[in-house]
This record gives structure tokens, C-alpha cells and sequence, in this order.
């Protein structure tokens, strides 16, 4: 297996979920954030073929509840999300990584099987794995192996931006679909999708 790294990249809890907001109180925005990052780590840790997870926010408090499950956390020097991967990337290749899996925090059905299906497609190099977003064309999941030579453009369409990147290069592309990774939880709506609501949701996760 080779050497991978998965990168989480979180808000500041106070921060996220804002689309949310008028629907749930802060503190009920701050305890879904909380709960959906936790089950994220814990499906991360659970899966085999990662040799390290990797959080990254400018929150002291996302960055204590990491260390808690295993995970290695970097203090973000600003607050651009795709600088902020760039950052953590330069980390993990320094320490040994050679390829990256980029997960978002807030994939409520996201499965344990899903990211191993994803690190299996990712060998043999040069290849990029992408799962993309159902609601707005972005990246749900992004793995790239080696780690290298790749400019991350998350946010809206990054999917058809992210996959254009390679066209004609030495990258095989491999497309994750499934719902369980493409669903993200993002607006009222998203919860009563979510045959699990993470605020609800067994403490066993």
C-alpha cells in the first residue's frame, strides 16, 4: 500500500454551517458542525490504507478534538481553503506522505468502505480519485497520488475544474459516484435528506 495521508480541512466552529443559520440556533450549529467532524475523523481512523489523518483549522478546539482520535492537527495561517490544503500538504510530503486523500468534514453518510473503495482506485500512480458534489458541481472527495503538481480549486464546479487540470496529462482519472460521498450537509434541506441526522445520531456513530 503505498504511503497516504487524508487531509480534513475545518472552519472554526463558530463559522460553519452558516447556511444553516434562522433554521438552527448557534449552538445547535456548533454541536452539528462538532458531531459531523467527529463521525468524519472516526470513519478516517477506521479505514485501512491511511497512514496518518491530518486536520487542519484555525481552531484550537477542532485542532484539540483531532489529537483526541489520533490525528495529527496544523494551525491554519489563513483562512482561503484552498491555501489552507496547499499548507497542509506541503506538511504531510515533508513528512513522508505520498499521496493525499482530501475529505471534506461534512459528509454525513460517508461509510468506512467508501474510503477504502476510493484509496483502492487510487493505485497504480499518476492517478487523481474525485468524488464530486451533488448540489453545486464541487468536490466531496479528492485523492491524488503521487501528491504533487496539483493546484486545489475547491468550492462551486471545483469538480469540472479539478478534473479539466489533468485532461491530456500523465493522471488517470478515476470518478468516485455514490451517494453516500457526492450528499454533503449544507442546508436545511440537507437534514431532512439525511437519513441520519448527525445531531441525533448514535453516539456509536
Amino acid at each position: 500500500m503505498y504511503s497516504l495521508m487524508a487531509i480534513v480541512p475545518v472552519k472554526p466552529l463558530a463559522e460553519a454551517k452558516s447556511r444553516l443559520a434562522g433554521f438552527l440556533s448557534d449552538d445547535e450549529r456548533v454541536a452539528l458542525t462538532r458531531k459531523l467532524f467527529e463521525r468524519t475523523l472516526l470513519k478516517l481512523t477506521r479505514a485501512r490504507g491511511i497512514a496518518r489523518v491530518v486536520v487542519i483549522s484555525r481552531d484550537e478546539t477542532v485542532l484539540k478534538i483531532a489529537r483526541k482520535f489520533g490525528a495529527f492537527g496544523i494551525l491554519e495561517t489563513n483562512a482561503n481553503l484552498n491555501d489552507a490544503l496547499e499548507q497542509a500538504r506541503r506538511v504531510c510530503v515533508a513528512n513522508g506522505a505520498r499521496a493525499l486523500l482530501i475529505v471534506p468534514a461534512d459528509l454525513p453518510k460517508l461509510r468506512v468502505r467508501d474510503i477504502e473503495k476510493i484509496i483502492a482506485l487510487g493505485e497504480p500512480a499518476p492517478r487523481m480519485v474525485i468524488a464530486p458534489a451533488r448540489r453545486d458541481g464541487g468536490t466531496n472527495a479528492l485523492l491524488l497520488n503521487p501528491a504533487h503538481d496539483f493546484v486545489f480549486q475547491f468550492g462551486e464546479n471545483s469538480f469540472r475544474a479539478h478534473v479539466s487540470q489533468v485532461a491530456g496529462s500523465r493522471y488517470q482519472v478515476e470518478i468516485y459516484n455514490s451517494d453516500t460521498v457526492t450528499f454533503d450537509l449544507d442546508v436545511p434541506e440537507d437534514l431532512a435528506r439525511s437519513s441520519n441526522h448527525p445531531i441525533a445520531e448514535s453516539p456509536n456513530l
